[in-house]
């Protein structure tokens, strides 16, 4: 593969394996240095050490780096306010990511969090005490108003039996009522307007006093062990413990400020030095060594790598040596692919890989998935006015929008490109005239414009899929899978058979031969391929031809609804046309206006939705077989500028520093 425009049109353009080779001790500069490109994705193989290779240094890191991580957070967690007040300290210097200074810090970090896990375990002591606190006044807020002594509820009762609780207001006198033929009373009321609180006594609690109870929707309430006193005397005890709590906790928050003003300027530090080492968690097994000889494998865009390169001189101490290749077929499967960089792919790209990754080396589908979801948005809601809306806002928003800007505006041309062609302002179509037609005027005309589309796209994903399977050097699969030669010619003589009956000309003999011809080879290789009994394979080939033709129909009538939703485009602009012919004055226009944002928001994101469903549906599922390995680079900082179609350049040799 090579640098330029052919290598732009596959997935994962000229990516390279690149292989450094360097000391043990810069292996932290270098995961560093790379990560600052947003560029470069580790490899670890298949997890085994290669030949000449014993260790893997990068999980030494992970283990280090990781706990740190860990400690940090949960000290950053519990000081977060007080630390928030100091001041940035200095940047660290290079030989803060040593394995030795990493380890110190590890260290401290242990000592620290020793100390602060301290704090924290008195902080939730005083959170829990809070709580029933809480609690406590909460429930002497439902006993509210009864005027008890409430330690006497606890105190056993020989002969009486002592009930509190809440029933709904509108009950009340019914349950005085039904409790007096059972021989019990309402000793105390606190009538409110929907839940009323009461204090029940009597003889020992009995079945049917508790049916009584349920039928009157009665709520007891538990009285804690913490009253026992009147209701006056536990709300100051309530009081007294407050205070007490708040006083523990101005304590810890000095012991905790305190420890912060000793220790803080250090631990954000140590933040920083972190940050700057946490993308070597991603080198893990990528990178192997044997002694001080340390090997970093992983994948590199081509264009990247003099930029790599500069980097790593800039920021390794020792010699180094930069190898890297183009991967071999055997290894496309293993090869992460990117999405697009260019501003105006990127979207889209990531929108592809919401349906899966592509395979390296495929022929990327970000390009036909752009163009054909713009075409097919102007199809479906061609309006020159509604689509300078969309431009117009995209462009206007585009700092907020971030990557629905591309998408937005490009819909919003590819609808006004349509409206020119319908004659279509803002739903009007008698402002301008169409440089086409209507949809409305002829509708059979783009219900077989919308089909002849399909067919085409369908064809376009097939001979996609064939060449997909030829670069993969694959050619029983480009001549007979489901989107292979032989499958396309049979759909493609099926439907020029079929048009010619439409038309009246009866099956063209040509394709009718082609068609046999097509079927013939087909089913035989699946038969060729099957390896059941005799009946059963017949029923599978039966099964599997049949399919594939009710898949290719029902792909291509999936189609219709790009003519379907450009007649109701047109059918909504009409709808509300004549809603604002019955008003006069500002409704009329009020209702022209409103119902234009109607149209655009909610039929928008309809036709969207429809697009990106014939996208997966009908065209991914047929040529992009999305067993992609996603791509996953080192980060650290802002990713640099890089042009979107860099020039193509001299293959980089092998080189080290002097």
């Amino acid at each position: 593969m090579t640098c330029g425009r052919p290598a732009e049109m596959r997935a994962g353009g000229d990516m390279r394996q690149v292989c450094l080779h360097l000391l043990r001790d810069d292996l932290p500069r270098a995961g560093l240095a790379l990560a600052r490109l947003h560029a470069f994705a580790p490899e670890p193989g298949d997890g085994k050490p290669q030949a000449g290779f014993d260790s893997f240094p990068g999980e030494a890191f992970n283990d280090c780096i990781g706990d740190s991580l860990s400690y940090f957070e949960r000290i950053h967690k519990l000081l977060s306010r007080p630390l928030q007040q100091l001041p940035t300290p200095p940047a660290p210097g290079p030989a803060a990511l040593d394995r030795s200074a990493l380890l110190a810090q590890h260290h401290w970090l242990s000592r620290a969090w020793a100390r602060v896990g301290q704090f924290e375990t008195r902080q939730q002591q005083i959170d829990e005490q809070l709580r029933e606190l809480n609690q406590l006044r909460k429930s002497l807020a439902e006993l509210a108003g009864l005027d008890l002594d409430l330690g006497e509820l606890h105190n056993p009762h020989r002969f009486l039996h002592l009930q509190i609780g809440l029933v709904p207001t509108e009950n009340l006198n019914k349950l005085r009522r039904a409790l007096a033929l059972s021989g019990y009373l309402i000793l105390r009321t606190s009538r409110e307007p929907e839940l009323s609180r009461v204090l029940i006594g009597g003889p020992r609690q009995t079945q049917e006093l508790q049916e009584v109870l349920n039928a009157a929707g009665f709520q007891a309430l538990d009285i804690p062990d913490d009253f026992r006193a009147a209701s006056g005397q536990v709300a100051a005890q309530l009081t007294q413990r407050q205070a007490e709590l708040e006083q523990r906790q101005h304590q810890l928050d000095q012991a905790m400020q305190l420890w912060v003003d000793e220790n803080g300027l250090k631990l954000m530090q140590i933040k920083q030095v972190l940050d700057r080492a946490r993308p070597l968690l991603g080198i893990g097994r990528a990178a192997q060594a044997r002694g001080e000889l340390t090997q970093l494998r992983g994948w590199l865009a081509a264009d990247h790598l003099p930029q790599a390169e500069a980097l790593l001189r800039q920021n390794l101490r020792h010699p180094f040596l930069l190898q890297q290749r183009p991967p071999l077929p055997e290894e496309y499967p293993q090869v992460p692919v990117p999405p697009k960089r260019h501003p105006w792919l990127r979207p889209f790209s990531l929108l592809v890989q919401q349906f899966g990754v592509p395979r390296f080396g495929e022929i990327d589908p970000s390009w036909l998935f752009t163009l054909s979801f713009c075409l097919m948005f102007g199809m479906m809601f061609g309006d020159l006015g509604q689509g300078a809306v969309f431009v117009l806002l995209g462009l206007l928003f585009r700092s907020r929008l971030g990557l629905l800007t591309p998408p937005l505006v490009l819909a919003g041309a590819a609808s006004m490109l349509f409206g020119l062609l319908y004659g279509s302002v803002f739903g009007v179509e008698h402002w301008i005239e169409p440089l086409w037609r209507s949809p409305l005027s002829d509708p059979a005309l783009m219900l077989g414009y919308a089909l002849a589309w399909g067919v085409g796209f369908i064809t376009l994903g097939s001979v996609i899929a064939i060449i997909n399977r030829l670069l993969e050097q694959d050619l029983t699969g480009a001549l007979f899978d489901a989107s292979g030669v032989f499958s396309l010619v049979l759909y493609l003589s099926l439907v020029g058979g079929l048009y010619g009956l439409a038309q009246g000309d009866g099956f063209h003999p040509a394709a009718l031969l082609l068609l046999l011809l097509a079927l013939a080879a087909f089913m035989l290789h699946l038969w060729r391929e099957s390896t059941a009994p005799w009946g059963e394979r017949a029923l599978t080939v039966l099964i599997e031809t049949f399919e594939l033709i009710i898949g290719y129909f029902s792909n291509s009538l999936s189609f219709l609804r790009v003519a379907a939703f450009s007649l109701n485009h047109v059918a909504l602009s009409l709808a509300i046309f004549t809603l604002a012919d019955t008003m006069d004055g500002a409704g009329h226009w009020l209702m022209l206006v409103l119902g234009n944002l109607f149209v655009m928001v909610l039929e928008g994101a309809i036709v969207a939705i429809q697009i990106l469903r014939l996208e997966y549906y009908e065209g991914f599922s047929r040529f992009f077989r999305a067993d992609g390995k996603a791509f996953t680079p080192l980060r650290y900082g802002p990713a640099p500028e890089v042009p979107a179609n860099p020039q193509p350049h001299p293959p980089l040799h092998p080189r080290g520093m002097p």
